[in-house]
């Protein structure tokens, strides 16, 4: 409850034009870009990919004071999930993400209790405590429509029928970047109008945009604070074989349940290691149960998921190293190792390192008989000290994620402003907090606030409800690969080439982006006990039946 429930996955589905008579574009010029309107005037606002990235006081200026005015007719259908529908902005990568309604209840309130402009105050606090590079603009917008209900019956053409107990009532919604595509910027100097999938003749055009999205849950134990938590069910929780993370306990509960078919391998301690082989075995988990937390897009169209086989997944990495004369393994640890180096890579410092030719590492193929055997009695691996590069992505995920942990015993939902119909109110008082901060500290480094902005600025609480939004949130690694032509390399900007990874003399562009910064309720704190407790317990029952079994 009063999350705004839609993994940016979601939005890079398959698009379906509304309408598909050139005449829903009206406002195209002869360049072709689809024309909206900003702000309270009626100003004309063309997005052009050429853009690139604006400054981060333009960025903040733009998220508190302008509304995007979006016509419906430059709108293209993308996906939806259970709280929200997301249409793409034709021609300009980005995605116009709407909540829906039930359709008994017309009465032109969403059923989310999070208030988009307090989520965009708590998006816009939330990514100062990541590095700029990793975090998106977003965007107030409004939908502009002459009749919302017959808007609603073109939309439902290209819905799915399992969908259609809801549809769009609010027509305030936030606009994102489709992180699907690279951006503009990370284009060489004369392609970057290049269309998101290629079609303009360009030395990238033969090569295909892949994106993977990962869910990389809780990174640390839960149980050295469990002694302190009142619930039975974590008694002994920390004791011998019951030393599993939050994530492979939940597994036995959703087995339990049958959310799930099997027991992912996946462990979110190996991911958040920085041990390279533990990291590949993370990403190899991953991709055997995708889940909910592992999906892998090409240019924008999910084409493996966890509703997909494994050969599909051994398909799309054919077509990603055509012609190479490798075998499935071969291509299969190339990609782990790229993901790898994504993942360990930290993007604030030169690419002189990066420039290198990775060397490969193998992990062993699974005994599966044996390994199936061992995978319910394994303990979950810590480490003692971090050996995660200072600035990468899982460092700095990681580091929020531990507000939860230092904050876990002292935290009082009392002392959140919240209430039953706005369970998010608690932003209100954060975003105050936060502008006293900058008024404080000027508009120096931004994304190094974490540290005296938590400590000084922030009660347990708040510092808490960071760290579940840190829990739950989204790593998009989004890639291309690039010719072997020195000469289109020199006209990467000098940021771009900060972004090539090397592989197997392999040379790819590369840009990770978090997303899933939604604000938690000020229930998630009693919801993770509970929740963790019955996981505990659930892995009890499953292991005692096994033992019966043996």
């Amino acid at each position: 409850m009063g999350k705004i429930n839609a993994s940016h996955s979601s939005y890079c589905y398959d698009s379906t034009l509304l309408e598909t008579d050139e005449s829903c574009y009206p406002h195209r010029g002869q360049s072709g870009k689809c024309c909206c309107i900003v702000g309270k005037n009626t100003e004309t606002w063309i997005q052009d990919p050429c853009c690139g990235e604006r400054s981060k006081q333009e960025q903040e200026s733009l998220v508190a004071h302008t509304v995007l005015q979006v016509d419906e007719r430059c709108l293209v259908y993308r996906a939806e999930g259970n709280a929200n529908i997301v249409l793409s902005l034709s021609d300009n990568k980005h995605v116009l993400r709407l909540r829906k309604s039930k359709i008994a209840t017309r009465d032109g309130k969403a059923e989310s209790n999070v208030k988009l402009d307090r989520f965009v105050k708590y998006s816009e606090v939330m990514s100062n405590l990541f590095s700029s590079c990793y975090v998106p603009t977003l965007q107030l917008a409004h939908l502009n429509t002459s009749d919302l209900d017959a808007f609603n019956k073109r939309l439902s053409k290209a819905r799915p029928v399992s969908r259609q107990d809801k549809e769009i009532r609010e027509l305030d919604g936030i606009i994102f970047p489709d992180v699907a595509f690279l951006p503009a910027w990370l284009y060489p100097a004369g392609d970057q109008d290049i269309h998101q999938e290629g079609k303009i003749h360009s030395p990238l055009s033969h090569y295909q945009t892949y994106c993977v999205e990962i869910k990389p849950k809780q990174g640390w134990y839960s149980y050295e604070f469990c002694d302190n938590i009142p619930a039975p069910g974590l008694a002994s929780v920390g004791d011998g074989d019951l030393r599993k993370c939050r994530y492979c306990f939940l597994q036995y509960l959703k087995l339990q349940q049958k959310s799930i078919a099997k027991i992912s391998k996946y462990c979110p301690l190996d991911l958040f290691s920085g041990k390279p082989i533990r990291v590949l075995q993370a990403v190899k988990g991953l991709i055997g149960a995708p889940q909910n937390n592992f999906k892998l897009l090409k240019n924008g169209k999910i084409v493996y998921d966890e509703t997909r086989e494994k050969s599909a997944f051994n398909r799309i990495l054919k077509e990603m190293f055509p012609r190479d004369g490798r075998t499935k393994e071969e291509r299969k640890n190339i990609f782990l190792n790229l993901i790898k180096e994504v993942l360990l890579k930290d993007f604030s410092t030169s690419n002189a390192d990066g420039e290198n030719n990775r060397k490969l590492l193998t992990i062993r193929k699974d005994r599966k008989k044996k390994d199936k055997n061992q995978l319910h009695e394994r303990c979950c691996n810590g480490v003692g000290q971090n050996f995660l590069p200072e600035r990468c992505v899982l460092r700095e995920i990681l580091d929020v994620q531990s507000l939860v942990k230092s904050n876990f015993a002292a935290f009082d939902p009392s002392q959140l402003a919240s209430s039953s119909s706005s369970p998010c109110s608690y932003v209100d008082d954060m975003y105050e907090k936060y502008l006293d901060y900058r008024d404080d500290v000027g508009y120096s480094d931004a994304s190094m606030m974490s540290g005296t902005f938590c400590s000084e600025y922030l009660s347990t609480e708040e510092k808490y409800q960071f760290g579940a939004t840190a829990l739950d949130c989204s790593v998009m690694i989004t890639f291309r690969r690039l010719a072997a032509d020195r000469s289109l390399e020199d006209r990467l900007s000098p940021e771009a080439r900060n972004h090539i990874i090397v592989i197997e003399g392999m040379k790819f562009l590369v840009k990770v982006t978090i997303t899933d910064l939604d604000p938690k309720s000020h229930k998630h704190h009693q919801k993770y006990v509970d929740q963790l407790a019955e996981s505990a317990m659930a892995y009890r029952d499953f292991m005692s039946k096994l033992m019966k079994r043996q």
